[in-house]
């Protein structure tokens, strides 16, 4: 068994990659994976990976009690998560700074990344530098520490010429 839990010589539904069989054909679904591949998948999970993966599917999951200690503590570790991102990452992320220093301090906006990503800090700083990267490129500048409106979206001449309007 890997150290995922995952035993790779009996296939597995939920991964496609480990499975010798094909589950989409040319044609559609394959006839060669049955219902009973699919129960013996399921049945080679252990509990824990099955109760995950009916979370996933059912958008369910563990409640994280999110007492005022617990969130500054993880504030303070994605605010030094943040600041160990490469500069390439950070860019966006330092310029916002530098347009607004108060975003620095900012909890609730840190908050809202943490909670995206279950409040592991790491993943919400990439996360954070990653919306701010993409705000930026397509607003630019003046609008990267700004709320974007409806005002702010403009459908350009050029582009109604290439959908035919």
């Amino acid at each position: 068994m890997s150290s995922t839990g995952q035993n790779f010589r009996n296939p597995c539904f939920c991964n496609p990659w480990s499975s010798s069989k094909p589950v989409i054909s040319s044609s559609g679904i394959s006839g060669g994976y049955t219902d009973a591949d699919l129960a013996a998948d399921m049945n080679s999970l252990t509990f824990a990976e099955r109760q995950a993966m009916e979370e996933d599917i059912h958008g369910v999951a563990d409640v994280i009690e999110e007492t005022p200690e617990f969130v500054s503590s993880k504030i303070e570790e994605m605010k030094q998560a943040l600041a160990n991102l490469n500069s390439q990452q950070r860019q966006a992320w330092d310029r916002a700074v530098f347009l607004r220093p108060a975003l620095a301090l900012d909890g609730l906006f840190h908050l809202i990344f943490l909670r995206a990503r279950r409040f592991q800090a790491s993943e919400a700083a990439s996360l954070m530098a990653a919306y701010l990267r993409a705000k930026r490129d397509l607003w630019g500048d003046d609008l990267l520490i700004q709320r974007i409106t409806w005002d702010d979206v403009r459908v350009e001449p050029d582009y109604m010429d290439l959908v035919g309007r």
